[in-house]
């Protein structure tokens, strides 16, 4: 689990606040402030504003994508009701606008895997319209798009945080409400045609938890915490996907005889509109449990238990329209093409249920007072799952079953001058979910469990001060992440015709580099009796990976390492801060994933890692 502190409001005044100004027309404003509304009441409010008018990609036809537009606030109260008992208010909301997420095309395959000709590939179907693509060179940033891309985000939520001080023991209420709304519109096709003239999903989310716990506190022989937890969600799906003037010749090609499309072509795609809709229903309970037995000074053995029931409800319904087509076209098929794009398809419904107990247990011993090791073995497991959309996958998917071992060592030595943790591990899961995306038509994801997955490697995590004023780290990990049974994986576009299920059992996991390694150090000296010049560097590295599930020959990833730095002057009490700063410092190419196009043309497009950015940064304390 994943615990995320924030800082709460204070009864002393307080303020700090960060303006920041780079290129790319760059900047970004955050503040925060705290300060006591009475003796027994207090309140912080944060805000955080960020724009980046020049985006990092040029549109061919005019424009830049990748900006940015982002604000948030986050405000809340602290309200000490008695000496034991305290409650917590935080509201959060945020904004984010971007013209964004098309990706530069990697590759334009016109060859299968035996070497013969990929059929009807990307640049056959250019052909028919005399268009040019770009050329294959997706580190210039340009992309050839007639159509608005672009994305709005809005999320926002309330917690309520309950804490009773009983003395040998705490009580923490956790009550929290959040919603989302998200409304993109994508030039799904990527060129300049009209092909596709608008298409993917709104979104809308709704949530509330509620968790109640005690733990231990204090010095105990045992220490423990239990609790209970509800969960419900709502998610409303829109799916859309508008076909223009050229997608019948893009798609189905010439009319015999003809350099045009056909008329029942033409009549069923231009204009068709295949509109989705999806809610999905999650209700989940859990109880649990784990104490910590300090057997000896040295020795501790931790036992956790949880117990989970949920249930997942949807419904899938899929509708088209478009101009009304005449009693010829119908005859000639133009009716039979829309439905062979967009069925219409009745509402229909889904349901899983699972209920499984998961727990852990580890054993430290306390070698020295600085050197410590432990061993933990957990058996987990992810809820089922459900297809909502117009895919022919599986509607319910089972249940991931996890079971992880973990050995490893923790110290701290030459008075916590050094600290050095290694670990190896190995993790088992069945029946995995993996997230795969349908190409024969317009790209739509969905979830299948594809067998056995195994993960396991070593990592290490090592900091020192060697001197003052110098701290110094260093991590590394390697990972051996395979599929051990996936016989029937759906074969990527270069195997297009020659075969549809290809054995992927043994191969690496997608998304997954074997080695990753980041190092960096921050030095401080004092230049004034109240000045000091500072230098924070780092460089993260990780090897090769393939970005989609069936491991496509296209989607190969080279490894890639970025390197930041920041270079300053602070005031000692640290009142001010003001520091030049660079992020991608070398100005590396590299491509963070890689998904494959519609219609399997062999067109891939990929997602680039941010350009070498810049500026200047003055931050302020009181």
């Amino acid at each position: 689990a994943i615990n995320i502190t924030t800082s709460a409001p204070s009864f002393n005044p307080e303020f700090k606040g960060e303006i920041s100004v780079g290129n790319y027309e760059s900047v970004q404003v955050r503040a925060s402030g705290s300060a006591a509304l009475s003796d027994r009441v207090a309140m912080r409010l944060s805000l955080t504003d960020t724009t980046r008018n020049k985006g990092f990609i040029r549109n061919v036809q005019g424009g830049r994508l990748a900006d940015l537009h982002s604000f948030g606030v986050r405000g809340q109260l602290l309200f000490e009701v008695a000496d034991r008992l305290s409650l917590r208010l935080i509201g959060d909301y945020s904004d984010l606008q971007q013209d964004c997420c098309i990706g530069s095309v990697t590759t334009l395959r016109t060859t299968r895997v035996d070497g013969s000709p990929l059929p009807n590939n990307f640049l056959v179907r250019a052909a028919r319209f005399d268009y040019v693509p770009l050329p294959v060179d997706p580190f210039a940033r340009l992309v050839d798009l007639n159509r608005p891309t672009n994305l709005n985000l809005q999320t926002g939520g309330g917690t309520a945080i309950l804490d009773v001080d009983l003395g040998s023991a705490a009580i923490t209420s956790v009550t929290a409400w959040r919603s989302l709304q998200y409304s993109p519109n994508i030039d799904g096709d990527t060129t300049s045609l009209d092909i596709f003239t608008n298409a993917g999903v709104k979104e809308e989310q709704e949530q509330f938890s509620q968790e109640l716990r005690i733990a231990s506190t204090g010095e105990n022989i045992i220490d423990y915490v239990a609790g209970v937890y509800y969960f419900d969600q709502r998610i409303d799906d829109e799916f859309f996907t508008y076909y223009g003037p050229d997608a019948a010749l893009w798609i189905l090609g010439p009319a015999a005889n003809s350099a045009g499309p056909s008329v029942a072509g033409q009549a069923a795609l231009n204009g068709l509109q295949v509109d989705g809709t999806a809610r999905a229903d999650t209700k989940s309970y859990a109880g649990f449990g784990q104490v910590v037995g300090h057997i000896t000074s040295r020795f501790n053995l931790t036992g956790g238990i949880r117990y989970t029931w949920e249930k997942k409800s949807g419904f899938f319904a899929q509708e088209q329209s478009g101009p009304t087509l005449t009693s010829e076209q119908i005859l000639l098929g133009a009716q039979a093409i829309r439905n062979a794009f967009g069925a219409v398809i009745p509402r229909s419904n889904a349901e899983t249920k699972e209920s499984k107990f998961s727990g852990l247990i580890t054993a430290s011993y306390a070698v020295t007072n600085d050197i410590l090791g432990f061993f933990t073995y957990s058996r987990g497991f992810k809820s089922g799952g459900l297809n909502l959309n117009a895919t022919a996958a599986p509607r319910v998917i089972a249940p991931e079953k996890v079971d992880s071992f973990e050995v490893g060592l923790k110290s701290s030595v030459f008075n916590k001058r050094l600290t050095l943790n290694l670990s190896a591990f190995s993790t088992r899961i069945s029946n995995y979910q993996s997230q795969q995306i349908d190409t024969a038509v317009a790209q739509t994801a969905y979830i299948a469990n594809v067998g056995t997955v195994r993960s396991r490697g070593l990592e290490a995590d090592l900091s020192l001060r060697p001197m003052r004023g110098l701290n110094l780290f260093a991590s590394g990990s390697y990972i051996d992440a395979t599929y051990r049974d996936f016989t029937n994986a759906p074969c990527p576009v270069e195997y297009l015709g020659l075969q549809t299920v290809c054995d992927l059992s043994g191969r690496n996991l997608p998304g997954i580099s074997k080695y990753s390694a980041s190092i960096g150090g921050t030095y401080s000296a004092e230049v004034s009796g109240r000045t000091d010049a500072y230098l924070n560097a780092d460089y993260s590295y990780r090897s090769k990976y393939n970005a989609t599930y069936n491991l496509a020959a296209d989607s190969n990833i080279s490894g890639y390492g970025v390197a930041n730095a920041r270079i300053g002057l602070r005031q000692s009490s640290g009142s001010w801060d003001l520091s030049i700063f660079a992020r991608n410092l070398f100005n590396e190419d590299y491509i963070i994933n890689i998904n494959p196009g519609a219609f399997n043309t062999g067109q891939s497009s990929g997602g680039l890692g941010d350009p070498r950015t810049y500026g200047v940064s003055m931050r302020t304390r009181l």
